[in-house]
C-alpha cells in the first residue's frame, strides 16, 4: 500500500525559522511596550516613594493622577481609609465600591460642605460608611488614602475631574508602615472620635521616619501640631535656594522669613495662582521686595502646596501657606529629605510652571 510521500524536512525547517523569528520579535516588542506603559505603576518594595504630577489641561492624557490612583486602590486586599475634602470622580468612586464589594473594609471621611456630592451618595448607597466633620469651624482639607495599613497617598490633588485633568497638582505614594500609622491615627481621630482642631492628639507615633533608601520624612498634622516652627526652620536653614509653588500664600510670617533669606543672598523664586491674588496674598509684598515671583495664568488652577529647599528638601501635602491651614483646617504636611530624585522631580515641575 502506498503511503503519502514524506515532506522535505529542509523545506519545513526553512519555513519554521522565519516564523519563529517573527514570533520572537513580536514577544520582545510586546514586553518592551508593556514595560514602557506600566513602569510608572510598579508597586515599590517596602520603603519606596513615588511622586506624580498632573500637567494641567491634560484632558486627553492616557496617564493621569486619577488613573494612577485607581491602579493603587486596586491593590487593596484588606482596608482603605480615605480622608477626602472633595470626591467628584466616577473612576475613583468606582474603585472604592469595587474594593468594598470584594470584601475590603472601605471608610471615607469628607468635608461637611461636600457631603451631598453625588459620588459621596453613591458610596453610601453601596454600603460604604462615610462620615463628615459636622459644623467644625475649619475645613476637613485632607486628600489622603491609606491602603492596607502600609501605603499612603497624599498631596494637593483633590479627587475631582478638574483636579486630575485641568489643575496643576502633585501626589506622593509612599510605602511605609510607620507613615501609614501616623495617617491612620489622624484618620481615626476624625472618623471614630470626631476630634478636630487643637483638641486632637498632637502626638504622632512616628514623627520622623526613614525609608529603606535613606529618605527621611517628618509628618505634621494641623492644627494640633506646630507646623510653623518646622516650616520656618527649613526656610531659615536654606543655603542656596528656596523655590515654591503655592495655591494660597497669605501667611505673613512665612513670607517675612523668605524675604529675609532673599535679603541674605539666597535665591527665592515662586509661583502663585492667579485666582488667589488678593490684598492678603504675599505676592505683591514679595514683588515689591524685588523677588522673582510669578502669577500662573493658565486656564486651570495652580493648586500645588510645595516648597523646595536647596534642591534637596521637599515640603508638600494639603497645607496651603495660610493662617487657616495653621490654625483651623485639618491638614497634613510632609517634609521629605535625602531623596535627590524626588527633589529633582519637583524642581522640574517648578521649572515647567515658571
Amino acid at each position: 500500500m502506498n503511503s503519502e510521500p514524506e515532506k522535505n524536512p529542509k523545506s519545513r525547517n526553512s519555513r519554521f525559522i522565519p516564523f519563529f523569528l517573527i514570533l520572537l520579535f513580536a514577544v520582545v516588542i510586546g514586553l518592551v511596550i508593556r514595560h514602557y506603559f506600566t513602569k510608572q505603576y510598579v508597586i515599590p518594595h517596602q520603603g519606596g516613594l513615588e511622586v506624580y504630577f498632573s500637567d494641567g489641561d491634560s484632558t486627553n492624557s492616557d496617564i493621569s493622577l486619577e488613573k494612577i490612583l485607581v491602579l493603587k486602590l486596586n491593590i487593596a486586599t484588606e482596608k482603605i481609609d480615605a480622608a477626602l475634602y472633595h470626591l467628584d470622580s466616577d473612576p475613583v468612586t468606582d474603585a472604592l465600591i469595587k474594593a468594598h464589594n470584594n470584601g475590603v473594609n472601605v471608610q471615607v471621611m469628607t468635608e461637611n460642605s461636600n457631603v451631598e456630592e453625588e459620588d459621596i451618595q453613591r458610596l453610601l448607597r453601596a454600603g460604604i460608611t462615610v462620615r463628615d466633620d459636622g459644623d467644625n469651624e475649619g475645613y476637613m482639607h485632607h486628600k489622603f488614602f491609606i491602603v492596607d495599613g502600609r501605603y499612603v497617598w497624599t498631596g494637593s490633588y483633590n479627587t475631582t475631574y478638574n483636579g486630575a485633568y485641568k489643575n496643576d497638582n502633585n501626589a506622593v505614594w509612599i510605602d511605609s508602615d510607620p507613615l501609614a500609622a501616623n495617617f491612620t491615627q489622624e484618620f481615626r481621630e476624625m472618623f471614630v472620635s470626631q476630634e478636630f482642631g487643637k483638641s486632637s492628639n498632637p502626638h504622632n507615633p512616628y514623627p520622623q521616619i526613614t525609608l529603606n533608601d535613606g529618605t527621611m520624612i517628618d509628618t505634621y498634622f494641623s492644627p494640633e501640631n506646630d507646623t510653623i516652627s518646622p516650616l520656618l526652620s527649613e526656610i531659615t536653614s536654606a543655603e542656596k535656594s528656596i523655590y515654591f509653588m503655592v495655591f494660597s500664600f497669605t501667611h505673613n510670617e512665612i513670607g517675612d522669613a523668605m524675604r529675609m533669606r532673599f535679603k541674605d543672598g539666597i535665591t527665592v523664586e515662586g509661583v502663585f495662582d492667579e485666582k488667589q491674588i488678593s490684598k492678603h496674598s504675599e505676592y505683591e509684598p514679595m514683588k515689591k521686595f524685588g523677588m522673582d515671583v510669578k502669577i500662573d495664568e493658565t486656564s486651570g488652577t495652580m493648586h500645588h502646596k510645595v516648597i523646595i529647599i536647596d534642591e534637596e528638601t521637599v515640603i508638600t501635602g494639603s497645607y496651603n501657606l495660610s493662617k487657616n491651614a495653621e490654625m483651623r483646617n485639618s491638614e497634613n504636611l510632609l517634609i521629605i529629605k535625602g531623596n535627590k530624585e524626588i527633589a529633582t522631580a519637583y524642581i522640574n515641575e517648578f521649572n515647567r510652571l515658571k
